[in-house]
């Protein structure tokens, strides 16, 4: 079957009615476009999971600030439209702002606590913005399950805390972030980097990987460890915007001195050549499960070699 290319809010909705009717599971991809193989390991789990998969297409307006990059932002729907298709997903959504939010829209969807660190810190209103379109596309797809990468892990959190404090009935599900060979992760805002930004982004994953390797050899001091990723990144002459060791179970605490629960290492970097400036955002969850011992040693293999 091909893929189905809905516009029109009315139209996804007579859609999801007519798979309730026939008691099909719903998946539900959301994303801003220019799809690359992250995207796709979402879409084919939902395909696997599910009897259909919607994929959202929106650069949502409302999680940009006026100094940041809306207008720039990639639009590539024919390409897009095409991984969909291979992938098997049922539906493609792809609606304007002017679908989306009516003249006389006036709601918004705000996530208190732990929208106020990491990324929203820099980003105020960003995560407002996130969780109102979503809040709206979940009511539109009634999905069973909605897929989201770890690179994006504050959102993830975010919306798992929307969706539980508003009794969606949705399940959120997070799946591991994919990553270049270098171990760089995959992310739509790579293709502004340069050949040189390009190299010097791999500083990221490199320096995640030290701490990846430290912890899982038993280091767990905050500061030994914030001192390897530093050092890494400042053979490349980076700074963070932020790099911050949070708790899992409320990110709205740091680790201190001593790793002593699961905890996420995050990191937000700029990287500026000639002029150019891209933002990258990039994770690792410290814990003791036998998934994230995983990808912790497949960051290793990748980043160090």
């Amino acid at each position: 079957m091909s893929l189905i290319i809905i516009t029109r809010k009315k139209e996804l909705i007579q859609y999801v009615d007519e798979q309730k009717e026939k008691r099909k599971s719903i998946g539900f991809v959301p994303t801003m476009g220019a799809l690359h193989d992250g995207h796709a390991s979402l879409i084919r789990q939902s395909v696997s999971e599910n009897d259909c998969t919607i994929v959202s297409i929106f650069v949502n307006p409302k999680q940009f600030s006026i100094h940041e990059d809306l207008a720039n932002y990639p639009r590539t729907f024919q390409s897009d439209s095409e991984l969909c298709n291979k992938c098997k997903a049922t539906v493609l959504f792809a609606p304007t702002a002017e679908e989306m939010y009516s003249l006389n829209f006036k709601t918004e969807v705000k996530v208190t606590g732990l929208t106020e660190v990491l990324c929203g810190a820099f980003r105020p209103g960003h995560f407002d913005g996130v969780s109102t379109v979503l809040a709206v596309l979940i009511n539109l797809t009634q999905a069973n399950k909605l897929y989201l990468g770890q690179k994006d892990f504050q959102q993830v959190q975010v919306i798992k805390k929307m969706t539980a404090d508003l009794l969606f009935r949705t399940q959120i599900l997070t799946c591991p972030t994919v990553r270049e060979k270098d171990g760089l992760a995959l992310s739509s805002r790579n293709r502004y980097l340069s050949p040189e930004g390009r190299r010097k982004a791999v500083a990221i994953p490199k320096a995640l990987a030290l701490v990846a390797k430290a912890f899982l050899a038993g280091e767990r001091s905050v500061n030994k460890l914030d001192e390897l990723c530093l050092t890494e990144l400042k053979n490349e002459k980076l700074i963070p915007q932020y790099l911050e060791f949070r708790l899992i179970s409320d990110i709205t605490q740091k680790c201190e001195d001593t790793l002593s629960a699961e905890s996420v290492l995050a990191i937000a970097q700029f990287i500026e050549i000639d002029g150019s400036k891209t933002r990258l955002i990039d994770n690792i969850v410290l814990g003791n499960d036998s998934s994230q011992i995983d990808a912790l040693n497949e960051l290793i293999k990748r980043a160090l070699g």
